[in-house]
């Protein structure tokens, strides 16, 4: 159904997406606000025009999806994330959730300039660039299961992982995050505002003994003995191996084991746990 009888000129039709808050659009979208659906070589032409002029940037193929630039964001190529990342998605992969490090500046830890925003899907995706901004992908096939809130804001809102949930998909994907020590970092910030439920509905969402024995003797570390315990209860009914608890220790260096987490760990990972504090 149309989204309008009254149909627009295409410069219209971009203004008034905006004063909805929205910027990110369908080829079929502009087609019924400019009354022009018959017309798709005309469309084309319109949207090419406009993308030189860098009034709009195409964002995904299959729909046709573009993102509106507005001029004070022109020099970018992209207005901020959280103004279109949620209306994006929902032509992408509407089960999305911002994480990682992304989801850990948006919970107040922000200790690294990001190089590009995180979003967990359910499968291997190419990464998105819009403008000078880049989004990186990472997969998790029971992503429905993870707990997330639904972010608020004045343009836009996304969804992102709690904080617990956001610490195990830290941990899990400890290689590509910048290893213990900034999981350690993120894992200080968090602690005062950590909860026993959350965190229980966490570990069960990932259901991984590997990932809870590592996190479980971060939160030792950390003397965030609350935690520890919740992770420890979790853990009790379960068989848990012994376990790395970063990368394999060289021979260089001494390996030790703790029984109560069933870790392998070195000097070196203690340092870098304890770096910064």
């Amino acid at each position: 159904m149309s989204e309008t009888t009254t149909p627009r000129t295409a410069e219209e039709a971009l203004a008034e997406l905006q004063s909805r808050a929205r910027y990110v659009f369908d080829v079929e979208t502009f087609a019924d606000l400019t009354g022009r659906q018959d017309n798709a070589h005309g469309i084309r032409i319109t949207l090419k025009r406009f993308e030189k002029r860098g009034i709009v940037t195409p964002l995904h193929k299959r729909p046709m999806v573009y993102l509106i630039v507005p001029a004070e964001y022109r020099a970018y190529g992209a207005p901020p994330l959280s103004w279109w990342l949620h209306d994006a998605m929902q032509f992408i992969e509407p089960g999305y959730y911002a994480c990682l490090h992304s989801a850990a500046r948006y919970w107040g830890s922000s200790h690294y300039a990001l190089q590009a925003d995180q979003v967990m899907v359910s499968g291997y995706r190419a990464p998105l660039t819009a403008g000078k901004r880049q989004i990186v992908f990472t997969a998790r096939t029971d992503i429905a299961a993870a707990p997330t809130v639904r972010t608020r804001g004045e343009k836009g809102a996304y969804v992102v992982s709690t904080r617990e949930a956001t610490l195990l998909d830290l941990m899990r994907h400890r290689s590509k995050v910048g290893g213990l020590e900034s999981i350690a970092r993120v894992a200080r910030d968090f602690g005062p505002h950590l909860t026993q439920s959350d965190l229980v509905r966490a570990l069960d969402a990932m259901g991984q003994v590997a990932v809870a024995q590592r996190i479980g003797f971060l939160f030792d570390e950390l003397k965030l003995e609350e935690m520890a315990t919740v992770v420890e209860k979790w853990l009790s009914p379960r068989t848990r191996t012994a376990r790395l608890l970063a990368e394999p220790v060289p021979d260089t260096l001494a390996s030790m084991t703790t029984s109560k987490w069933g870790i392998i760990y070195s000097a070196r990972d203690i340092n870098e746990i304890t770096e910064g504090q």
